[in-house]
């Protein structure tokens, strides 16, 4: 009986949640519609022509942080954060394949600045605001490791070689603009 019930509670609910529209008969409507892309491929940017869709960005005041001596920089290279000051060495643990030895790299992905009194985070803070610079000092590979690799009631052992990429960079310049 309370099986009954509960089910019968169910349907009711099922059928007064349901919201059903008229089908669009006139097609005028949809013409005057703007869609908008939602994804950007690499190194694409997309601008937005239309006048009603123009959002001004205020860029932030840094006065505070502009008067401090010492500022630091979380920097995000291949989406691997590292945290920098001026003047300090950076050990990637891979390869940048376009850098060469001397080469002066710009950072734009930077997800917070501070100093000892002031911090300014954001997702991706704006490349105008600020500049990173950094050297490439050396490219070179970690000493050849070789690791025993086993399954278990197996007598078969297989050796995994590993000789790891690192660029190492030393920060140049980090100031606000």
């Amino acid at each position: 009986m309370h099986f009954f019930i509960r089910s019968l509670a169910r349907i009711q609910l099922r059928n007064t949640s349901r919201v059903f529209t008229s089908p669009i008969t006139n097609y005028s409507l949809l013409a005057n519609r703007t869609f908008s892309i939602s994804s950007t491929k690499y190194n694409q940017t997309i601008t937005n022509t239309t006048q009603d869709s123009k959002i001004l960005k205020q860029l932030p005041d840094l006065t505070p942080l502009k008067l401090e001596d010492d500022l630091y920089a979380v920097i995000k290279v291949h989406s691997n954060p590292f945290l920098v000051t001026e003047g300090d060495k950076v050990i990637l643990p891979y390869n940048l394949k376009h850098a060469q030895v001397g080469d002066v790299l710009n950072f734009n992905d930077v997800a917070v600045i501070g100093s000892r009194n002031y911090t300014f985070t954001d997702d991706s803070i704006d490349p105008s605001l600020y500049t990173i610079k950094a050297v490439v000092l050396e490219k070179t590979k970690l000493p050849m490791r070789i690791r025993e690799i086993t399954k278990r009631r197996q007598r078969k052992v297989r050796h995994a070689i590993s000789k790891p990429h690192r660029t190492i960079l030393r920060i140049t310049e980090l100031k606000l603009k």
